[in-house]
């Protein structure tokens, strides 16, 4: 798999941020609190999104946000995959519907 880009709205730290990954290894850095752990949670998300008791909705969520979500764009044996993962604040923070595309075919769906 090459992850070549991530968007995030309203994730955690972030209001609204893109970050593209060159071709080859990347090395995530910075200070305390700067969002490292941020990108690699959200990429678990996208993946797999909200595990029983492995990641929450209310601990991804951007704090006083009523929607956030995260879009990974990847690439698997020639194949390009965009998937795309939302949360929604009502009384808990639960996943929303998302959508995957492969190979620019689109297919929306539901968390379950």
């Amino acid at each position: 798999m090459l992850i070549k880009s991530i968007k995030l709205k309203n994730i955690r730290s972030y209001d609204e941020k893109e970050i593209s990954f060159k071709l080859g290894s990347t090395l995530l850095s910075g200070d305390i609190g700067s969002g490292k752990s941020t990108v690699l949670l959200s990429i678990d998300f996208a993946l797999f999104g909200l595990g029983r008791g492995a990641l929450s909705g209310a601990s991804l969520l951007r704090n006083g946000k009523k929607n956030g979500f995260v879009e990974l764009n990847f690439e698997i044996d020639g194949k390009n995959i965009i998937i795309k993962r939302t949360l929604k604040r009502e009384a808990n923070v639960n996943q929303d519907s998302g959508y995957i595309i492969i190979d620019n075919v689109k297919k929306e769906l539901t968390p379950m």
